[in-house]
């Protein structure tokens, strides 16, 4: 991960006046394209490291700057800490792990740059629901194939309950809303896809390598990534969930009031998936147009209650 690499760039810059090129790549598990443009990346933010040629050649700091007024400021600090922990709270990763204590060591004997847990404005609760955190040894095996560019092998079961076999070249894991994603390239539908971790079964690394293409991620803050259409339905909701409509959409999808009632716009998939999300609601809510999604969801419903029928009375 970059912010890690990063890091421990300068964490080594710090503690050696030039470091070699190979022993970067070596230490870091990246290439030296990579290495220079984390080095790219330093400078433009500020740090004035030096790239020499030669037997003695390497990466090093100017002589001339000065580290404990500049590197560092305390919001810094704070920042990288608070971050670093939130992701933590996902990966547990041992890097990430290793990351924060080095940046804790930053803070010692410097009364200026001490991290105030009692100072924090912000704090970032991203500790995983207790499925999610069962998903953690998936995450690994996948990062482990992304790192050493080895296909990845698993069944996975669609939205309809289809199983397929896939192989697929891992480029991104991606959290979002609660769940866990990941973008790869399929060979089987030979396209870019994005599967929900746990959908995934039997998930192994295989012993093929591939050559990495240009992977571009895949956005998700749309629906671009998913195969369903949305259909923009209104809905009257209690005032109590309308913040649930917000935190989902913005607060210009609340299009009107009356008392304790409220219309919103609420786009959803006209088929069992759409409609589970609005009985996540309960009472709380009701479809008001259009009339068609209405009377599918009135009989998606009225199945449901049927199963719940019991013929002896």
């Amino acid at each position: 991960m970059k912010i890690e690499r990063l890091i421990a760039i300068i964490m080594l810059l710090l503690e050696r006046e030039v470091v070699p090129t190979s022993e970067l790549t070596e230490k870091l598990e990246v290439s030296r394209r990579t290495i220079f443009r984390d080095i790219d990346t330093l400078n433009m933010a500020g740090l004035p490291i030096m790239t020499t040629r030669g037997f003695k050649g390497g990466v090093s700091l100017m002589k001339t700057y000065k580290v404990d007024n500049k590197l560092f400021t305390p919001k810094d600090v704070n920042s990288l800490i608070t971050s670093l922990k939130s992701y933590y709270q996902l990966l547990e990763n041992k890097e990430i792990a290793n990351t924060l204590i080095k940046l804790e060591s930053l803070t010692e004997g410097n009364e200026s740059l001490k991290h105030r847990f009692d100072e924090e404005y912000f704090s970032i609760d991203l500790e995983p629901n207790q499925g999610n955190r069962s998903l953690k040894n998936l995450i690994k095996v996948i990062e482990k194939a992304m790192k050493d560019k080895h296909y990845l092998l698993f069944k996975y079961i669609d939205k309809n309950g289809e199983v397929s076999v896939r192989k697929v070249e891992p480029y991104k894991v991606i959290f979002k809303e609660r769940s866990w994603y990941l973008q790869a390239f399929s060979l089987e539908k030979n396209d870019y896809r994005v599967f929900k971790l746990a959908r995934m079964n039997k998930l192994r690394i295989s012993e093929e390598l591939f050559t990495p293409q240009n992977f571009t991620p895949i956005p998700m803050n749309s629906t671009d990534w998913m195969t369903e259409d949305k259909v923009p339905v209104t809905i009257k909701i209690d005032k109590s969930i309308k913040d649930r409509v917000i935190e989902r959409f913005g607060e210009e999808y609340i299009i009107a009031n009356n008392g304790d009632d409220y219309l919103a716009k609420y786009p959803i998939a006209d088929n069992e998936h759409g409609y589970n999300l609005l009985l996540l609601f309960g009472m709380k809510c009701e479809i008001i147009e259009p009339l068609s999604v209405r009377e599918n969801f009135k009989k998606y419903i009225q199945n449901i209650l049927g199963k719940y029928n019991d013929v002896n009375t």
